[in-house]
């Protein structure tokens, strides 16, 4: 039970200085990725966040990872302990030429199942793994995605997309984050 007690306030704790972030509107719905910093010749991951403030029945990412100057290798995508994970649907795709990953979830996808949609907060949904070479050069590359950001298939929209329950699109702003290899 202490234990119990004890993680409840350890969670709670770090709920609070996540709220407490003031870079982040909370007053729109927003995606957007931690920024970060990292060694040559590592993996690692970067945190996907959604503030909503309103109730989502899906999303699709596309998030870009280009870059003139630093070279990465897109590994995979996670969701375990994310704020989806117990969506009906889960999947992702990487794109290396274009240097595009992409996730998307939909809550429901069997009428016999009860989900929830995902109600309006602020947390993690996803985690994309990245690997620096070690000849990586030292610089700065940023993710960017947004209305216009799209994974190239001539049959399947893979585009920016987050929808309500009602099948309603809605307004998502994308807000970069950026990956510095030291």
């Amino acid at each position: 039970m202490k234990k119990l007690i004890g993680f409840v306030l350890v969670v709670g704790i770090c709920g609070a200085s996540w709220a407490d972030d003031t870079s982040i509107p909370r007053d729109k719905n927003i995606c957007y990725t931690e920024n970060i910093e990292i060694n040559k010749g590592t993996s690692f991951p970067v945190k996907v966040f959604v503030n909503n403030i309103d109730t989502l029945a899906g999303m699709q990412v596309p998030i870009y990872y280009r870059s003139e100057n630093v070279s990465l290798t897109c590994d995979s995508v996670t969701f375990g302990g994310s704020r989806c994970a117990h969506f009906g649907l889960s999947d992702f795709k990487i794109e290396p030429k274009g240097k595009t990953v992409y996730f998307a979830f939909i809550y429901m996808v069997d009428p016999n199942q009860e989900v929830a949609p995902l109600l309006p907060g602020d947390g993690q949904v996803a985690t994309i793994w990245f690997t620096a070479p070690p000849d990586a050069k030292t610089g700065a590359l940023v993710l960017e995605s947004g209305p216009n950001a799209f994974l190239p298939n001539p049959r399947i929209d893979y585009g920016y997309h987050f929808w309500t329950p009602m099948a309603l699109e809605i307004d998502f702003e994308f807000m970069p984050g950026t990956i510095k290899i030291k």
